[in-house]
């Protein structure tokens, strides 16, 4: 018989990674919330007018972040494993995004 783990703090790093996801989702109607949030706060959304690296992605990182570390502290409770390595997974790919598409076209410029 499998031993259950109990829900607990670790858990609710399920809850950062799927909220990781929602802030970025794309409803039916067309809603974003980091693109209602940028424009509210008068925010470009994309680095160069209407494309380009679009910022609002940056929004999810901390999400991401506070998965990593919720799950890392709590790793004995239900879903810990599983969230932190898929916000590991996300994270790395986000920061290497960010490098290749922001920082490293500033750093050839010069």
């Amino acid at each position: 018989m499998a031993v259950r783990k109990p829900f607990g703090y670790g858990s609710l790093s399920i809850l950062f990674l799927f909220s990781g996801f929602l802030i970025n989702y794309n409803f039916g109607n067309g809603f974003i919330l980091t693109h209602y949030l940028f424009n509210l706060m008068g925010l470009a959304i994309h680095s160069n007018g209407t494309d380009g690296f679009n910022y609002p992605f940056l929004a999810s990182m901390p999400f991401w972040l506070a998965t990593i570390l919720v799950s890392k502290r709590n790793i004995h409770d239900f879903g810990a494993v599983v969230s932190k390595r898929i916000g590991e997974l996300l994270l790395a790919i986000s920061v290497v995004v960010t490098i290749i598409f922001l920082i490293l076209p500033l750093w050839i410029e010069f």
